[in-house]
């Protein structure tokens, strides 16, 4: 009777850690488009290439490139003479794109 208990706890235990894994990293070619912030103010729109062009309300646009590793994504851009490089951890969950916190929605 110990075994059949023993043996139906560790079939419970492995089905939950098989329920934990976490969701695949989102597909570079799933970033490919315009994406706006909720407030409108900053809009990214990322090429197939790996170039990007940041726009800002009241700062400007501003071209870059990005590069995709695992579920991280790595923004390169100019601000004048200094180079910015910012790196999130981000996801595409249908047309909502998440940067870290912050959620943009697919515009094209």
């Amino acid at each position: 009777m110990k075994r059949v208990i023993s043996a139906i706890l560790l079939t419970v235990f492995f089905l939950t850690l098989a329920g934990c894994k976490p969701a695949p990293p989102s597909e570079p070619d799933n970033l490919t488009g315009r994406w706006k912030d909720s407030y409108g103010l900053t809009e990214y729109r990322f090429n197939s290439d790996g170039t990007m062009k940041i726009e800002a309300l009241n700062l400007g646009s501003f071209q870059g490139t990005y590069s995709v590793e695992g579920s991280q994504i790595t923004i390169q851009y100019k601000v004048v003479i200094k180079t910015v490089k910012e790196t999130y951890d981000f996801r595409v969950d249908g047309n909502t794109l998440y940067l870290d916190d912050q959620e943009f929605t697919r515009k094209e």
